[in-house]
């Protein structure tokens, strides 16, 4: 029973130690943003993370959340935020409770952690769910800023 909590807790610590990264906590706004993509055999493991008008993306490979591959910083535009902001209806989304694990299959999984300074929400998606509907306005905003800095095109 012990050696199973032990796995279970190691699992859990593995599994957050490689979604969340930090981000300066002295920005304007309240509200924190960060979405990731988590892949089976450590193919990718990336974060975005908003906060204010600072912008992080850091991505990991071979399992490493030490040296990230890729990492850059910057600053989003207020009318960029603004935008973003405008599309997150923070009641739909809570109202969105998904908490996928294709990773657990070596597939992906992409997740969001909302923080607007009273509540959070956390979901863990495969990214087709029609749960996703009624936010897609904001997925969309969101990945393109994460584009941005990931390199990837859209």
């Amino acid at each position: 029973m012990f050696k199973q909590f032990i796995l279970v807790a190691s699992a859990l610590m593995l599994l957050f130690s490689c979604a969340y990264d930090t981000i300066d906590k002295n920005s304007s706004s309240g509200i924190v943003i960060k979405t990731g993509t988590v892949c089976g055999w450590c193919s990718r493991n990336d974060t975005l993370t908003i906060h204010g008008n600072s912008v992080r993306y850091v991505n990991y490979i071979n399992c490493s959340t030490v040296n990230p591959e890729i990492q850059k910083s910057g600053q989003i535009t207020t009318d960029d935020l603004e935008n973003l902001l405008s599309k997150l209806d923070f009641e739909k989304l809570k109202d969105v409770e998904l908490n996928t694990c294709n990773v657990c299959a070596d597939g992906c999984d992409s997740w969001l952690f909302v923080d607007n300074g009273t509540e959070s929400h956390y979901i863990r998606f495969g990214g087709s769910e029609a749960e996703l509907q009624p936010v897609q306005a904001f997925f969309y905003q969101l990945n393109l800023i994460k584009a941005q800095y990931s390199g990837e095109n859209q």
